[in-house]
């Protein structure tokens, strides 16, 4: 469990002890035998107390260790020992979020509350449970209760901002998260999911910026580099964007699409050698990778080795036989061969394609920067589903769901989908 979602243990025992100071006029009992009054004073003993603690904090780790039945088991124990615990009950309610059990997840987060009212982190906690369930109206309350409850937490700001980018309302997300830089520059968290932000509305320049200020507060963020390097490499400064991706790479950023767009940079470079290094070494790693296919062949094209571009063009095709770009190319380069009635059928392929792929490249654009952006997965398998491309479409409704498991669109839509492809 992350420090911003639970409070130090230490600060809980004091709370309880001081609790339990100011309660002991109230902790007075009477027994009456044999017509003597014997007065006694409760107080919950010292070294159940810190077991209690001791519980909370072992099922805090084995929570943050996915052991989330045992993580229970802990907090059910140090419940028993001291029921007024809020940590106790505020991991309670977590570990059964991370067991998918939304309502006992609720019911101990909601018991939490009602011991500390002032306890924002358990409301965003709350609120966790709320979105993952797809009760979004209670979820945004929840945040907005959290808010009031204290309006100067910078990390309250960043959750609240956090959930609405995950719903695609990036606009409010943006300004959640400026209102997070006002309270500390320093989160550079809020900075880099700013930049995400602008990025999906449309506002590059405004992005860079704040991929740049993320960076300089923490040098070692390789997803960063990388998504600066993406806008870069949309401006066309290859130079720039080429160095980012590099130093993505070298802050354990090793995946097959940031070899890729280097290899896209150090070929807008004119580096053909380091660019088919790299589009060799995406192939490497990953086989299917259609658009490294696709920039071999484009570049063994311009060095008239057309033998080894149409082995290239037609196995990006064989990965994705809906790839215009590719029919496109080699067509042409069917036509530079004298192959006319097969350049004909490629050029048309092309024709009847371009439509879905330009609709389907402006969200797969997104989802370069955002790739667990929930609603995009959802608007791509809905231009997948107007093009007929069925299974596309079902695989995109359920990407989406497994990022919003309570997405109400997304398994609507799935359900519409399943339905279709059982007629056909």
């Amino acid at each position: 469990m992350s420090a911003s979602r639970t409070r130090d243990s230490n600060d809980d025992v004091q709370r309880r002890q001081k609790t339990r100071r100011r309660g002991i006029t109230a902790a007075v009992v009477t027994l009456v035998t044999g017509g003597a009054a014997i007065y006694g004073l409760w107080i919950l003993p010292q070294e159940e107390l810190a077991e209690a603690v001791s519980l909370v904090e072992k099922g805090n780790a084995l929570l943050q260790a996915g052991q989330t039945m045992k993580a229970i088991d802990h907090y059910s124990r140090a419940i028993q020992l001291d029921a007024g615990s809020v940590l106790a009950h505020n991991g309670m309610g977590m570990a059964y979020r991370g067991a998918g059990n939304f309502p006992r997840a609720e019911q101990f987060l909601r018991k939490a509350l009602s011991l500390d009212p002032a306890a924002v982190e358990t409301y965003n906690n709350l609120a966790i449970v709320y979105a993952e369930g797809g009760r979004l109206r209670e979820s945004e309350a929840t945040y907005r209760k959290a808010l009031s409850v204290d309006s100067t937490s910078a990390v309250m700001r960043f959750n609240v901002g956090a959930f609405y980018a995950q719903v695609g309302s990036y606009s409010q997300a943006a300004e959640q998260y400026k209102r997070a830089i006002e309270l500390r520059s320093d989160l550079y968290q809020a900075h880099n999911n700013l930049a995400l932000a602008y990025i999906a509305l449309g506002n590059t320049a405004e992005a860079i910026a704040e991929f740049e200020a993320s960076i300089r507060l923490n040098p070692h963020q390789g997803r960063a580099y990388y998504n600066l390097g993406l806008a870069r490499e949309e401006q066309g400064n290859y130079e720039v964007a080429a160095d980012l991706y590099r130093k993505a790479l070298t802050n354990r950023m090793g995946s097959p699409d940031v070899h890729y767009h280097l290899g896209v940079a150090l070929e807008g470079m004119r580096d053909l050698v380091s660019a088919k290094q790299h589009f060799g070494t995406v192939l490497s790693l990953d086989a299917s990778h259609k658009e490294a296919h696709y920039r071999l062949g484009v570049i063994a094209a311009k060095e008239r080795r057309f033998d080894d571009a149409e082995v290239h063009f037609t196995a990006a095709i064989d990965i994705d036989a809906q790839f215009a770009d590719a029919h496109y190319n080699l067509a042409r380069l069917l036509f530079k061969q004298g192959k006319s009635d097969a350049a004909m059928r490629e050029m048309e392929l092309f024709k009847s394609l371009s439509a879905y792929n330009k609709e389907v490249e402006s969200l797969e654009r997104i989802l370069l920067y955002l790739p667990r952006d929930a609603k995009a997965h959802l608007e791509l398998g809905h231009v997948h589903r107007k093009y007929e491309q069925h299974d596309r479409a079902l695989e995109a409704y359920r990407t989406a769901l497994s990022i919003r498991p309570g997405f109400r669109d997304a398994q609507q839509a799935l359900t519409e989908a399943l339905e279709v492809t059982e007629a056909l």
